[in-house]
């Protein structure tokens, strides 16, 4: 089931690869990280399908989307149990929560990420480093101290790997956690109008995502059941490219939480590396292959991306990624580029009106 919820997500994106899955945002974190590295690209569009095979009345079974009380009311009780009212105090305890303000210095001078002002910190569920929240512990609010304290030996920035520094701490406010009541006021302070309205909206919300997921694994199950009756020429540098595109991808999230990559891919899927790799292969193909197949269905059925499709479907594509105009994204990816996404996706709807759906 993991492998096939990872590569759900590229229903969606199967062109706009090798980095562009993303947003706007991303694609620019993920190129700040490796903009030292010159990538060869020479492999990029090698692959080829050999012979297209039978696209049409292909078989899918659709998800259930029914939406049960039990899975809105455990989704109204996480709710109340992740929130809570705040209880005023002026003492800072283990358990309180507060608003911070601090500057970290090494050797009296101010270091890169150790300054923050109306920082949110729960004391008894710091991801600080040992004796940041340790010493905040009996300061009163409005209270501004200096806490010495030494990063630990394997922290991951070398620079501050245990070194010793001064972090001067402000209480700006201070509270304990009340439970939250399942009342009106809670349901206002979460955007409903009332208790019935919050059940309601949940209920949509819930009802929305499981469609989402449907449309998406239906989608999924039909373009691999397309897949599966073509050949393939298949060029393993081009495999081994978007490999190593899908692990810095990874890489940079692990960055960006402190981690090296094996410790945060065992965190954010519950995977062994020699699982993450056969994952990382088995989506690389699935990205190569999904848009040749479409690309060559659309060819045999003679799809044409008219002037009026082709700025629909770019309008919701630069939305999508976070992109202000079309103009913009046809700047980060070619309009060559978006318009073979525009022919993948007609040939996927293509693909899907002729499919046919059938009981588990």
């Amino acid at each position: 089931m993991k492998k096939k919820l990872l590569a759900l997500l590229l229903a969606g994106c199967m062109v706009f690869s090798m980095t562009a899955c993303g947003s706007k945002e991303e694609k620019e974190q993920s190129k700040t990280a490796t903009e030292e590295t010159t990538v060869d690209t020479s492999a990029l569009g090698t692959s080829k399908v050999k012979e297209l095979g039978e696209y049409k009345g292909l078989s899918y079974t659709m998800m259930d989307t029914v939406v049960t009380d039990a899975e809105v009311e455990a989704e109204v009780q996480y709710m109340l149990a992740s929130s809570f009212e705040k209880d005023p105090q002026e003492v800072a305890t283990e358990t309180s929560v507060v608003n911070i303000d601090y500057e970290g210095k090494k050797d009296g001078v101010a270091f890169d990420g150790g300054t923050a002002a109306g920082y949110e910190l729960d004391l008894g569920n710091s991801n600080f480093i040992e004796g940041f929240a340790e010493s905040i512990v009996g300061m009163k609010v409005g209270e501004t101290k200096d806490c010495p304290m030494t990063f630990p030996e394997d922290y991951h920035s070398a620079d501050l790997a245990g070194e010793e520094v001064v972090f001067t701490i402000t209480v700006n406010e201070c509270w304990g956690k009340l439970p939250a009541e399942l009342n009106d006021k809670f349901a206002v302070d979460n955007g409903y109008e009332n208790v019935d309205a919050l059940y309601a909206g949940i209920r949509a919300l819930y009802e929305e995502d499981k469609a989402q997921t449907a449309k998406s694994d239906m989608e999924y199950q039909v373009i691999q059941a397309a897949i599966s009756n073509c050949t393939f020429d298949m060029n393993e540098d081009e495999i081994n490219l978007y490999i190593d595109d899908l692990k810095s991808q990874y890489e940079m999230y692990a960055s960006m939480y402190g981690f090296d990559l094996e410790t945060y891919v065992g965190m954010a899927t519950g995977m062994s590396m020699s699982e993450f790799e056969a994952q990382c292969e088995e989506i690389a193909i699935y990205r190569i292959q999904s848009p040749l197949v479409l690309s060559a269905i659309a060819e045999a059925e003679g799809l044409e991306v008219t002037d009026e499709i082709y700025n629909e479907k770019a309008a919701k594509y630069a939305e999508h990624y976070g992109y202000p105009s079309v103009e913009e994204l046809e700047t980060a990816y070619t309009k060559e580029t978006i318009m073979l996404q525009v022919t993948s996706d007609l040939a996927l709807d293509f693909v899907v009106e002729n499919a046919v759906a059938t009981e588990e």
